[in-house]
């Protein structure tokens, strides 16, 4: 948890705002209404007052579910008129996108395979050396 505020400290003062901020309105929760209806209606009404921290104010609030990605819900409107520095956070955060070890390995070893001489082998040919190298050391081809 400190490690984010420490990151959200760096980008606080970088980030840019851009959004307009609507004024803060909690209006009473009908009965009648979905958790979705209700959330959506919150969202649509809300921001911090202005001494309260993004950060202080999105970790203060009740957790509830959320049924789609992070990335694609910190990029909506709602979230990005109400957090906008703390929204510009996250999606720049949320977008690396993840890479594991062997798909590096294979996309460099790919160099390797392509020299200078064989610079004219079609993408289906280069894909299938890799396959197959990749195969070959993890022991995939080995007969048992």
């Amino acid at each position: 948890m400190q490690k984010v505020k420490r990151l959200w400290e760096e980008y606080r003062g970088k980030a840019p705002i851009s959004m307009t901020i609507i004024p803060y309105e909690r209006s009473p929760v009908r009965q009648d209404l979905d958790d979705f209806d209700r959330i959506a209606q919150d969202l649509g009404k809300f921001t911090r007052p202005a001494s309260q921290d993004e950060y202080e104010d999105y970790n203060a609030e009740s957790p509830y579910e959320i049924r789609t990605t992070a990335l694609t819900w910190w990029c909506q409107d709602q979230q990005r008129k109400r957090w906008p520095r703390l929204s510009y956070m996250a999606i720049d955060i949320l977008s690396i996108p993840a890479m594991s070890d062997e798909p590096e390995r294979v996309f460099s070893g790919a160099r390797r395979t392509i020299s200078w001489e064989r610079a004219q082998l079609s993408a289906e040919n280069i894909e299938r050396v890799e396959c197959l190298k990749s195969w070959h050391r993890s022991g995939i081809l080995e007969e048992k």
